[in-house]
């Protein structure tokens, strides 16, 4: 098989899917669990919001040098949003986890990143194909970068991702193109 034939099968379709770009070196300090549980999950996307958390309150701390005022809202509205984050409860993140379009396959995914990314970064992904089962966490690599206006698509491939995780991507996919055959057939019966 040439190396540009795929041995996977890819669609378009909108996923729950978050991300965090680590550098080469801090994928290599950081590893993933082979198989994490729910609360390494939550933890590990938490701590994301921790640092988020970090740079809102240094960005407050500069806006009320210039405004006191706004910098007070602000702080309000800081204040709050974490009061709700505390309250969510790991059921409720997974729930939480932004829709985006992908291209997806059993192998791999690519999807467009505002941020700027290089060719030897690494992508911890969360995605939750199917409703009723755990998200999935995996690391990828990046295989390529297309850039297109303001975003780069970038397509990555996933890392050690056990049989289990790309089981429940396979029936995703497959769901998906029952639906999307189902839909065509509908359309054509009109």
């Amino acid at each position: 098989m040439s190396k540009e034939q795929r041995s996977f099968f890819r669609i378009d379709v909108m996923l729950p899917c978050s991300y965090r770009i680590l550098s080469q070196e801090d994928a290599a300090s950081k590893p993933l669990p082979s198989n994490p549980d729910a609360s390494y999950i939550e933890k590990y996307f938490m701590d994301n919001l921790g640092e988020l958390d970090e740079q809102i309150t240094q960005l407050i701390g500069q806006i009320n040098s210039r405004s006191s005022v706004l910098a007070s809202v602000l702080s309000a509205m800081n204040s709050k949003i974490n009061f709700l984050l505390q309250t969510i409860d790991e059921d409720q993140l997974t729930h939480s986890i932004p829709q985006r379009m992908v291209n997806l396959s059993a192998g791999g995914i690519a999807f467009e990143l505002h941020e700027p990314v290089k060719n030897s970064d690494k992508v911890d992904l969360l995605l939750k194909p199917l409703r009723d089962e755990s998200p999935i966490l995996v690391r990828c690599k990046i295989v390529k970068i297309v850039p297109k206006d303001n975003v780069n698509i970038v397509a990555m491939e996933f890392e050690e991702i056990s049989e289990d995780d790309r089981r429940k991507i396979v029936y995703f996919i497959q769901t998906k193109e029952i639906e999307m055959a189902n839909r065509r057939r509908a359309e054509e019966g009109r």
